[in-house]
This record gives C-alpha cells, sequence and structure tokens, in this order.
C-alpha cells in the first residue's frame, strides 16, 4: 500500500509538470529562461545529481534545439514529457523536497532516469542529429552535409 501511495505522489507531482509544460510551449522565452534555470542548478547542484548529469544536459539540449527550430524530428507529446521533466527537476517543492539532505534529489534522478528509459528512442534520435551536425561529412564537391 506505502509503495502505491508513494507513486501517485510522485505520478500527481509529474502530471502537474507535463499540464505545465503543455502551456510552456506556447511562451518560448519563458522556456528559453527555464532551460537556462536547469542549466544553473545542475552546475550547482552537481554532486547530488551525479547520476543523471549527462542526461540532464542532452535533454536540456534537445529542448533549447527545438526551441531554436534547428531540431524537429521529435513528437509534441515527447517534447511535453521531456519539458515536465525539467520542470520537475526545477521544483524544489516536489515529491521528495530538494532542501532535505541526501534525499531531495532521488525523486529528481528517478524522474528523469524513467524519462530517459521511456524516451531513449527520442533522445538518441537527438544524438545522431547533433553528431551529425558538430562532425559534417564531407560530399564528392567538397562542401559538407550537416
Amino acid at each position: 500500500m506505502a509503495r502505491t501511495n508513494k507513486r501517485s505522489v510522485w505520478n500527481g507531482f509529474f502530471k502537474a509538470m507535463v499540464a505545465s509544460a503543455r502551456r510552456l510551449i506556447e511562451h518560448p522565452e519563458q522556456l528559453r529562461q527555464i532551460v537556462d534555470d536547469a542549466f544553473i542548478k545542475m552546475r550547482k547542484h552537481s554532486d547530488a545529481i551525479r547520476e543523471i548529469a549527462a542526461d540532464l544536459q542532452i535533454i536540456l539540449r534537445l529542448i533549447k534545439a527545438w526551441l531554436a527550430g534547428g531540431y524537429k524530428d521529435i513528437s509534441t507529446k515527447s517534447i511535453v514529457i521531456l519539458i515536465g521533466a525539467i520542470l520537475y527537476f526545477l521544483n524544489p517543492f516536489d515529491a521528495i523536497p530538494d532542501a532535505i539532505p541526501v534525499l531531495g534529489y532521488v525523486d529528481d534522478v528517478a524522474v528523469v532516469g524513467w524519462i530517459v528509459k521511456t524516451l531513449k528512442d527520442e533522445i538518441e534520435k537527438f544524438r545522431v542529429w547533433e553528431s551529425a551536425r558538430a562532425n559534417p561529412r564531407p560530399t564528392a564537391h567538397g562542401s559538407s552535409i550537416p
């Protein structure tokens, strides 16, 4: 019974974040600020979130690329879920408040890990896209293909 209650608390918090994310995609400037805030929080609490730091970075880069219009190969549902995960990470009063020493980020790690696992194909597509842009292939005519 206790496990079900914990899961429903996390579900409730995450559902609220996803609902906020749905509204947020209509406000790109606000979303850019949230991405910047997430980068700051990630750096500030790098020891506590070490397990998910790389995953958070790629999620944030994906959202930034999507916002800039460069990366479009993602469904609205998936981008909303990723933004929801970032909002959950930023919320200090989620299922386990971040101010609680040692335990405060356990739920954040769990939520981000779950999202990365759930959307692994979407994230992998972005990694391939990002890598191709960073390392363009030369063509027969000497120009490059991103």
